[in-house]
């Protein structure tokens, strides 16, 4: 499938950036193997992902480090407009909103690194772009808290000026990482279904677990026999559009073959990361010996 032109025209998809893959190989591996490796890594990894919530956290906790950083260099700006009296509260309150982007930053990173860590190809590219300027910003926040510390607020301010250019610089990427490359933008059945009960498939070629992809006018479902009853979902993964058929069984649950998201196939709740969003499900009834399918009304 052809890409976007805004991707193509993307600079980190130029061989000069190419050093970034060798950054990102190793240190992709580390975090997937602590965050996969185990049944616990598992769990914290689809918490950080934020399936328990069905809502991503990482754009939602990347706003605390970010608001306090805008507040401290906004208060660094109007110093200068208060007068003397007020100064020593608003450079106090600068320095705390300072050090609490720092604090908050590191379970905003944490999140990040759990969606990043199953993204390939360019999107990791630039996540690790994203990560490194971060980074960077962390370095000069830090710096511009320790320089305050020892009363140096001349350069301090400075720094945190460069620090905000940089987190700036790194928000854009963050926003290239979802609005031009699709990360954890669900990858959901854009075509419509029809509204009504449709055929699609004679009720003795549905083997009890074995799964089977149909298609409803444009749009392909899966149907599971799991206990007699037929189970119907979107045949897509909504995290990267993996293929739910592909993927392995354990009674009327299915796990992603890319990824290990895992889905209950009775309702689409979705039980394991990285998939944050429920699967589309199907309204199923057997009739005369034929399987029809409608789309469920959704609570």
């Amino acid at each position: 499938m052809e890409k976007p032109a805004a991707t193509l025209a993307s600079p980190l998809a130029r061989p000069a950036f190419a050093w970034l893959d060798r950054v990102a190989e190793p240190l992709q591996a580390t975090a997937g193997g602590l965050m996969r490796g185990s049944a616990t890594g598992l769990r914290v990894k689809s918490l950080l992902n934020g399936t328990p919530f069905r809502h991503r956290l990482h754009p939602a906790i990347v706003t605390a480090p970010l608001g306090a950083w805008t507040t401290a260099v906004v208060l660094d700006a109007l110093e200068g407009a208060v007068s003397q009296g007020n100064r020593p509260g608003m450079r106090a309150a600068a320095d705390a909103a300072i050090a609490f982007g720092l604090l908050s930053s590191l379970p905003a990173a944490l999140t990040g690194v759990a969606d990043w860590v199953d993204t390939n190809g360019r999107p990791r590219r630039v996540g690790v772009a994203h990560a490194l300027l971060n980074i960077a910003a962390l370095g000069c926040f830090g710096t511009s808290l320790a320089l305050r510390l020892g009363g140096a607020r001349g350069p301090a301010k400075a720094v945190s000026g460069l620090g905000f250019g940089v987190v700036t610089l790194s928000a854009m990427l963050g926003g290239e990482l979802v609005f031009n490359l699709g990360v954890n933008v669900p990858h959901t059945l854009f075509p419509t279904p029809p509204e009504g009960f449709t055929d699609v498939l004679a009720a003795s070629e549905l083997a009890e677990g074995m799964p089977r992809v149909v298609e409803a006018g444009r749009v392909p479902v899966l149907l599971l026999r799991h206990e007699g009853e037929v189970l119907a979902v979107q045949e897509w993964c909504p995290h990267l559009g993996g293929p739910l058929s592909e993927g392995v069984f354990d009674g009327d649950v299915v796990e992603c073959p890319w990824h290990q998201s895992r889905f209950c196939l009775r309702d689409g709740t979705p039980l394991q990361g990285p998939a944050s969003v429920p699967l589309r499900t199907f309204d199923v009834m057997e009739r005369a010996g034929r399987i029809y399918i409608k789309p469920a009304i959704e609570g």
